[in-house]
C-alpha cells in the first residue's frame, strides 16, 4: 500500500469514530478502531489537525455516492420512498454537523461554501419523478424543503421537547398540520357522496308520498 493509499484508508475508515466521538478521540483509539499501531497514523499524519481534515475530506467525498445509492433504489410506493430520503437525510446531516464540530469556523465555513447543494436536490427529484402525479410541489423543489425540515428536526436541541422521529417528519412533510392522509380523505370523499346520495333518496321518496 503506498503512503497516499494509507492515508485515504485510514481517513475513511475513522469516518464513523469521529462521527461517533467528535475531537475527542485520540490517535491511541483510533489506531486500537482500526487495529493498526499507533506509529502508523503517525507515519501518514504529521498531527492530529492534518488527520480531522482529511477525515471531514473523506467524509463529504463518499456522502455523495452513498446518498445517491441509498435514494435511487428501488422502493415500492411514494411513503417507502419518502422515508428512506428522510432517514437518509437525517443520518447524513448529524455527520455533517459531527464533521463541522471538528473544524473551526473559518475552515466550516469553506467547506459549506464548496458543498454542492444541487446533487441532494437532483437525486431526490429523480428518487420521486415516478411519484410527480401524486405530488402538490414539483419534485424539483422537493429537495430543499425536505432538507430543511429533516435539518431543522436534527439540529443541537435548544429545549428539553422530544426530538421529532422520521414517521412524524414523515406526516407531516405529506399532509402538513392541518391536511389529512389520503385514505382518510378518501373516505370522507365517499361517505359524504353517500350521504348525498341518501339524502337524494329519501327527497325522492318524500316527493313521490306527496304526489300519491
Amino acid at each position: 500500500m503506498s503512503a497516499q493509499d494509507r492515508r485515504d484508508w485510514i481517513a475513511v475508515e475513522a469516518i464513523p469514530l469521529f462521527v461517533e466521538s467528535g475531537s475527542s478521540v485520540t490517535t491511541k483509539q483510533l489506531a486500537e478502531y482500526l487495529g493498526i499501531a499507533e506509529g502508523t497514523i503517525f507515519r501518514a499524519f504529521p498531527d492530529k489537525e492534518t488527520l480531522i481534515k482529511a477525515v471531514v475530506e473523506a467524509f463529504f467525498a463518499q456522502t455523495h455516492d452513498s446518498v445517491t445509492a441509498d435514494l435511487l433504489h428501488n422502493r415500492r410506493d411514494l411513503r417507502e420512498t419518502l422515508l428512506t430520503i428522510i432517514h437518509t437525510t437525517r443520518d447524513v446531516s448529524r455527520g455533517v454537523f459531527r464533521m463541522l464540530s471538528l473544524l473551526d469556523h473559518d475552515e466550516a465555513h469553506d467547506v459549506i461554501k464548496h458543498q454542492d447543494n444541487r446533487c441532494f436536490e437532483d437525486t431526490v427529484k429523480r428518487a420521486l419523478l415516478p411519484y410527480s402525479q401524486q405530488l402538490n410541489l414539483p419534485s424539483e423543489r422537493l429537495g430543499a424543503l425536505i432538507k430543511l425540515v429533516v435539518i431543522a428536526a436534527s439540529a443541537p436541541r435548544l429545549s428539553d421537547t422530544a426530538p421529532l422521529d422520521d414517521e412524524e417528519i414523515l406526516e407531516f412533510i405529506l399532509y402538513g398540520i392541518i391536511g389529512q392522509p389520503r385514505q382518510q380523505a378518501e373516505h370522507n370523499s365517499l361517505t359524504t357522496a353517500s350521504d348525498k346520495h341518501e339524502n337524494s333518496t329519501t327527497d325522492n321518496n318524500s316527493n313521490i308520498g306527496r304526489e300519491a
